[in-house]
């Protein structure tokens, strides 16, 4: 996830181990976020902030990638 600070800076955040039960509600999210009706996510503004103290204006950009591991060879 990508969030655009008021600053105009940008900081790349990555959330491991989603359960895939919840990746398709993602999107939705994201965008609930951006718009942040009657400042239901004021905890999310206030808890990511820039280095320099510049509060969140939006998720910038956010994607899912999803990494399958398979067991070659074990001892």
């Amino acid at each position: 996830m990508t969030l655009l600070y008021t600053d105009a800076t940008t900081r790349n955040y990555t959330f491991e181990n989603v359960a895939a039960v919840d990746l398709p509600n993602v999107k939705g999210i994201v965008k609930a976020i951006n718009k942040n009706e009657n400042n239901q996510y004021a905890a999310f503004y206030s808890t990511f902030i820039s280095p320099d103290g510049a509060a969140v204006e939006k998720i910038e950009a956010a994607r899912i990638v999803s990494i399958e591991e398979e067991v070659l060879y074990s001892d």
